[in-house]
């Protein structure tokens, strides 16, 4: 017989391909086959009346990668369904199901226990009885323990509790309690198990000479999708009770979302309360009220806002020193901005709700701002305008102000890269400024200033192979930038008698900005004649994972004026910036200011931070400010066990040789649920917390 030709084999290949494909097709979409039950037990036996075997001791079944084990099981293989008593305990994957007894079908995943106890860290829970699947769950007399089921432990029971895929989705007839009682009830509520569920739960305890004994407790529940509505509340033996309403809210929605705070709180105070900040007595009705916004719409719009008010000065440094000495005296605005392309459109309202504080206020202003942008032949312009309603109440002494102002800055710089590390930019540029509120014997003055200038930089770099396993050193690379900067804007203090002086020049020991296009003292600016030389060092080495990371910064800055001001010097002082990080848990910082004609150090601050997070921690601070003040705070924390830290914090004031204050403490970690510190503290100077404190305060842990 004759071999077939060639092409007829490749087409009788190509026939019996077609005709095999389809059952290929056919095999590959059909469904897997289920998988076999089996079950086993110490004690197996068939009952013909409910046509069920019955395992007992050890009784288990394997369906997939569902395993469920019991001390007695009845197995219904026509309906696929086991019935199981005594020790019921569902696996499937991650997930765990503990419960009495209970009915489970292997076709569908359906269950309906009794006594069910789940857990998903950091919320466990249990149920009288439950039904649905191990990805959906309704509980029926349900109680959520945080974090562990111990008796100190927070929980929460309710009527019915729907728990689906993570997330407690749903949640009727609430009520949070602790130690085994339920009595604050609560609304509806659904949150995701990584969620705050109570956010905010804490209490404190204590004593202090002006306060006398008191207890303060806040609580912060969930009332819908991410808003928590509550109270904070205070007692205290030598004033009063304090009580306020507060809550936080974080909503997100697509592109847009808001967050913030607010809190509150009112007292009728019957203790000690002396005077406030301008000398008058403090009235018995005491409160605040504070209140922070923010909020995104879409990727252009933003709105901030904050609002503070206090009843008197001294409200928060009574009650809320913690409140208190960080922001001393509060802000109130409201803020919104739009960002187009090349472009911020604003407007900004400042009010001052506080008679006792002095502020600018803005009622409002509208602001444009263009930003940098190429205008042809390597030109870049700037334009700044604002329109403000500016009013300042009178305050001790000083009289108050009212001001209408338009103001505007246009400017314009060519940047030429004379050599790849050499960047010189000359600058113009000129502000116009219109008061319809003018003083000195004018109804309104127009002020209209200009300034020209430059800014070079220079751009060097040097690489160094240098290694130091100890502290992870791999290369050494210094960049070294030299800055000239220089504005000559010789009228831009013209027409001060007549200008009502709202937006001032405030108290600082920094440099500020040079130009006139930058300085928000735009009521009381000063000629300009001056150089600005700044040099700038940074070391780095290269990071394990990417790029680089900073070991250590030394900045040095200071001002050259050919027309100084009344009472200043021709150079300024020199300023300059050190920072050492070689490694993450060592972090040295310092800031001084230095009078070069004399070699009179005027400022002086400093930080050296060690930080072991697993043991301890130990930070020293300085503050100097010649014929003000000279203090040094030391800080420090000590790890003794999974429970247990000792801390404590040192303030001394050199030239009052005394210590300002002194502070010692134990923080102790409930299980995983609460934190409590007990503090007492020693005090020295005019102090209107008294001279000795003592507290425990009890914060439970964020879950």
């Amino acid at each position: 017989m004759s071999p077939l030709p060639a092409v007829r084999l490749r087409g009788l290949l190509l026939a019996a391909g077609l005709a095999v494909l389809p059952l290929s097709l056919r095999a590959q979409a059909a469904p897997p086959a289920p998988p076999t039950p089996v079950a086993t037990g110490r004690e197996t036996f068939y009952d013909d009346r409910t046509r069920e075997m019955i395992l007992r001791g050890d009784a288990r079944l394997d369906y997939g990668d569902v395993t469920l084990t019991a001390d007695e099981m009845r197995f219904d293989r026509n309906a696929g369904r086991v019935t199981a008593s005594g020790n019921f305990i569902l696996t499937r994957g991650g997930r765990r199901l503990l419960a009495d007894d209970g009915t489970y079908l292997l076709a569908t995943g359906e269950l309906h226990v009794h006594h069910l106890r789940f857990g998903q860290f950091p919320l466990y829970l249990t149920g009288d009885a439950v039904d649905g699947t191990l990805d959906r769950l309704v509980f029926t007399r349900a109680t959520v323990f945080f974090r562990s089921d111990d008796a100190f432990a927070p929980s929460v029971t309710a009527d019915t509790l729907v728990y689906e895929r993570n997330r407690i989705v749903s949640a009727e007839g609430l009520k949070l309690g602790l130690l085994g009682g339920h009595l604050l009830t609560l609304p509806r509520f659904k949150t995701d198990l990584h969620a705050a569920v109570v956010s905010y739960l804490n209490g404190q305890l204590g004593y202090r000479h002006d306060l006398g004994a008191f207890a303060e407790l806040g609580l912060h529940v969930p009332v819908a999708d991410g808003v928590k509505l509550g109270a904070d509340a205070g007692l205290y033996t030598a004033r009063g009770f304090m009580v306020g309403p507060a809550g936080t809210y974080n909503v997100t929605a697509g592109d847009d979302s808001a967050q913030g705070f607010f809190r509150s709180g009112y007292i009728s105070d019957r203790g000690d309360r002396q005077t406030d900040l301008l000398g008058d007595p403090i009235p018995s009705n005491r409160g605040y009220v504070a209140w922070q916004h923010r909020q995104q719409i879409g990727d252009r719009f933003t709105l901030d806002g904050e609002f503070n008010y206090w009843s008197d000065s001294e409200i928060l440094r009574d009650f809320k020193p913690n409140w208190f000495f960080p922001v001393q005296q509060p802000d109130s605005f409201v803020e919104a901005s739009y960002a187009g392309d090349n472009y911020v459109l604003g407007a900004f309202t400042r009010l001052n709700p506080n008679p006792f504080f002095r502020a600018q206020e803005r009622l409002p202003e509208i602001r444009f701002d263009l930003l940098p942008s190429p205008l042809g032949g390597g030109l870049y312009q700037r334009l700044n305008a604002s329109f403000a309603e500016l009013e300042e109440d009178a305050y001790l002494n000083l009289p108050g102000q009212r001001s209408t102002r338009l103001d505007a800055y246009y400017g314009l710089e060519r940047p030429v890269a004379v050599a790849p590390w050499l960047a010189f930019t000359p600058v113009a540029g000129g502000r116009i400024t219109y008061y319809a509120d003018a003083t000195g014997g004018r109804d309104t003055y127009t002020r209209t200033i200009g300034e020209v200038g430059f800014d070079a930089v220079l751009r060097a770099s040097g690489v160094f192979d240098y290694r130091n396993d100890l502290w992870d050193i791999n290369g050494l690379r210094h960049l070294l930038e030299p800055r000239i900067s220089y504005r000559y804007a010789p009228r831009a203090d013209d027409g001060q008698p007549y200008i009502p002086a709202i937006d001032r020049l405030p108290f600082t020991t920094y440099l500020q900005p040079l130009s006139i296009a930058d300085q928000r003292n735009v009521d009381q600016l000063a000629a300009l004649n001056t150089f600005r030389f700044a040099l700038d060092n940074t070391l780095q080495t290269r990071d394990q994972n990417y790029g680089s990371r900073d070991l250590a910064r030394l900045d040095f800055a200071a001002d050259y004026s050919f027309s100084p001001q009344p009472g200043q010097r021709h150079f300024s002082d020199l300023y300059t910036e050190a920072a050492v990080m070689p490694a993450p848990w060592l972090r040295v910082e310092a800031f001084e200011r230095l009078a070069p004609q004399d070699g009179r150090q005027e400022e002086l601050n400093y930080g050296l931070e060690i930080t072991d997070q697993s043991w301890w921690s130990f930070r020293l601070a300085s503050h100097f400010l010649r014929d003000e003040y000279e203090q040094y705070l030391i800080d420090c924390r000590r790890r003794l066990n999974e429970s247990y830290d000792v801390f404590a914090r040192l303030l001394y004031d050199a030239r009052l040789h005394r210590f300002n204050e002194q502070t010692f403490g134990v923080a102790q970690r409930v299980g995983q649920t609460w934190s409590v510190r007990y503090e007492v503290s020693f005090n020295q100077g005019d102090r209107r917390a008294g001279s000795f404190g003592v507290s425990v305060q009890i914060d439970l842990l964020k879950f």
